[in-house]
């Protein structure tokens, strides 16, 4: 069977490393040109097995399980396990807790309002506020994880192309004939896993466009001083930030920049000053110096909120997208990667609307 993945961030690389371990698969992935900036070079990298959302948990704490088991998984991504705090306006569902201790057991502990001031120094936290913090967590980077699966997918025999998808013959059933910068190919089933790119990718080759939008991603690295807090995430405020190394701490709010040109990466220094701002009221003890580093980009956003295989025409097509993380995609792309490589090699494809 050949199978064309389309897109060279951490979701269709990892994919294609899934792909390319099966024998008898012949794998071709298209990166587009080399140097290209996308999410994944500039990814916090959070991981951590607590989600709020039931499906988004079981993938998080599957990565997490996955990645802290393989010891060339965690030297590919120069994963460190700082920890992690997810800071709820509520107590967390016992349910969620209960699942991820299953899959990472002893690192759950549940902290109220005042174990975080006293800790961790997060201050006028809701009266009703509680945190999840996670032993078992941190972060770690997408890029580096990238790299590592690259060149085991080309030694594996893999076919890198690094060029961009120019041309791609409407599927009726058989196979997918496409062209890239370099060649004409066909294959039996083709995957566009080019994130925020996606849609005008499909939309651009004269294709039904996908059920996903565009968001602006901001945050930036700080020179700081002061206490530390480790990887987190506040719901409360939409703060959110981890260490990036000594003195520095990486920290951003949610935009509501909304279906944005993927190539637009503006960094406005209005949302900077809202994230310095909310920092000084959460973090009291945490002082925030010059910025060492800018970050902004777009990803894909699902209506589901999760990265997951969708089939990208209402009849069965060969055709098919894996994208839609919605700015969280990197702690569950292990297991959504796997998840999708099972289903696409399973006897009967999904089609659309159904979900992994």
């Amino acid at each position: 069977m050949r199978i064309c993945v389309v897109g060279g961030g951490l979701a269709g690389m990892l994919l294609a490393w899934r792909l390319v371990r099966h024998p008898g698969l012949r794998v071709t992935l298209v990166t587009g040109a080399p140097g290209t900036r996308d999410s994944t070079g500039v990814s916090g990298g959070l991981v951590r097995g607590f989600e709020t959302d039931p499906r988004a948990a079981e993938l998080a704490a599957r990565s997490l399980q996955e990645l802290r088991a393989s010891a060339l998984l965690r030297e590919w991504s120069e994963y460190q396990e700082a920890g992690s705090l997810y800071i709820l306006h509520s107590a967390p569902p016992l349910r969620r807790l209960i699942d991820v201790d299953r899959s990472l057991p002893g690192s759950v502990l549940i902290l109220d309002r005042r174990e975080l001031a006293v800790r961790y120094g997060f201050s006028e936290l809701p009266e009703e506020s509680a945190a999840v913090l996670e032993r078992h967590a941190g972060h770690f980077s997408p890029d580096a994880l990238r790299r590592g699966a690259r060149a085991d997918f080309a030694a594996r025999g893999g076919v890198l192309d690094t060029t961009d998808l120019c041309e791609l013959e409407r599927p009726d059933g058989g196979e997918v004939g496409y062209r890239t910068g370099a060649a004409r190919g066909t294959a039996d089933l083709m995957v566009v896993a080019a994130g925020a790119w996606t849609r005008r990718l499909l939309t651009g080759l004269g294709l039904p466009a996908p059920d996903l939008r565009t968001k602006v991603i901001q945050c930036a690295v700080y020179a700081t001083s002061g206490d530390r807090p480790p990887p987190f995430v506040d719901e409360t405020s939409g703060l959110y930030g981890r260490p990036a190394g000594p003195g520095r701490m990486l920290l951003g709010l949610p935009t509501d920049r909304w279906d944005t040109d993927p190539g637009q990466r503006v960094f406005l220094d209005r949302e900077e000053r809202t994230v310095r701002r909310t920092a000084a009221l959460r973090l009291p003890g945490l002082t925030l110096n010059a910025p060492h580093r800018f970050i902004a980009m777009s990803e894909a956003y699902a209506p589901e909120g999760r990265l997951a295989l969708r089939a990208a025409l209402p009849y069965p097509s060969g055709l098919f997208t894996f994208t839609g993380g919605s700015g969280g995609a990197a702690k569950t792309a292990l297991a959504a990667s796997s998840v999708a490589a099972a289903e696409l090699l399973a006897p009967i494809p999904i089609t659309e609307g159904e979900r992994s």
